[in-house]
């Protein structure tokens, strides 16, 4: 039987999160994820395969509008002032739904935000790269519920399309204590590692994840600094064994964009370049840590012009 154009499905969608609609730059995945493992035997080989789990993974990049409320979710509190050893899903689920623009809706039952997008602050870049959301069984569910850990319906689409303003970036300046980094070569790259612990039962699989770590570092390569100031900034002469937190802040702003603060950071690298067309300064590399006054150990803020 020959397959007619009609019957073939395909294109564009959002997400919804968080009472946030994401719109994304190059399309969405999801992915729905069945571990297995063998049965195996000395004599025949493998006997079998059986089903271990089940998770789902949801990836996109975000257009780059910018709005209080998407940083929020992009961004939340638990990671911007980590309690490491919590439970990432809690005790109630966040429903996660990618709509399709043809008009079906695919929606995990409990999601959470497993992959901020890095920040990415030019004037010729969109705000946000890649960011990724996991999906595991709603709250109290066996595999073998019904919507469990998906649910798939048809409605009709009326989320629109992205709004045309806030998409342009900003140029944004740095500051650290005495160090003042005013322009760079392209702009800042502010990166999030986040570290989940899997939490498994015997009869459901993976059903939370503890955070176990959150790792924020900046980078970029500055214009105008001398070498003296990027070796004074440099903690290399400090005591072997010494704590690299500082008491200086990394706050990284720009007019009408983000301003993006690393909390006691420390410059951990900063290379130094000669050559006849090479920068100086090379790339310098920030690293945040706790603040004890608060447990923070980063913010992202924007203020809605309008």
């Amino acid at each position: 039987m020959a397959t007619t154009r009609q019957s073939i499905i395909r294109g564009p969608g959002s997400v919804t999160f968080g009472g946030v609609t994401f719109y994304d730059a190059s399309g969405i995945t999801a992915e729905i994820d069945s571990a297995t493992a063998e049965i195996p035997s000395s004599i025949a080989g493998k006997l079998d395969t059986i089903k271990t789990d089940q998770t789902g993974k949801v990836s996109l990049t975000p257009v780059g509008n910018l709005s209080e409320d998407l940083l929020a979710v992009l961004y939340p509190d638990w990671l911007q002032t980590p309690v490491i050893g919590r439970s990432v899903l809690g005790s109630t689920d966040a429903p996660l739904v990618v709509h399709s623009k043809a008009g079906q809706k695919l929606t995990f039952l409990a999601a959470a935000v497993s992959k901020c997008p890095d920040l990415l602050l030019s004037p010729v870049k969109t705000a946000f790269g890649s960011m990724e959301f996991a999906a595991l069984l709603a709250n109290g569910k066996l595999p073998t519920d019904a919507n469990s850990l998906y649910k798939v319906e048809a409605a009709a689409y009326g989320l629109g399309e992205p709004p045309r303003s806030g998409l342009s970036g900003f140029h944004y300046s740095g500051s650290f204590g005495s160090l003042s980094i005013p322009d760079t070569v392209d702009g800042w790259t502010v990166s999030f590692d986040i570290r989940l612990d899997p939490v498994a039962t015997d009869s459901q699989g993976t059903i939370d994840y503890t955070l176990g770590g959150v790792t924020v570092n900046a980078r970029c390569t500055p214009l105008g600094l001398t070498e003296s100031q990027i070796l004074a900034a440099l903690p290399v002469l400090q005591g072997r064994g010494s704590s690299l937190a500082s008491a200086n802040d990394l706050e990284i702003s720009a007019t009408g964009g983000l301003t993006v603060t690393l909390k006691k950071a420390a410059l951990v690298t900063g290379p130094l370049q000669w050559g006849t067309t090479t920068l100086r300064a090379g790339e310098l590399g920030f690293t945040a840590n706790i603040d004890p006054t608060d447990g923070s150990l980063f913010t992202v803020e924007y203020t809605d012009p309008e």
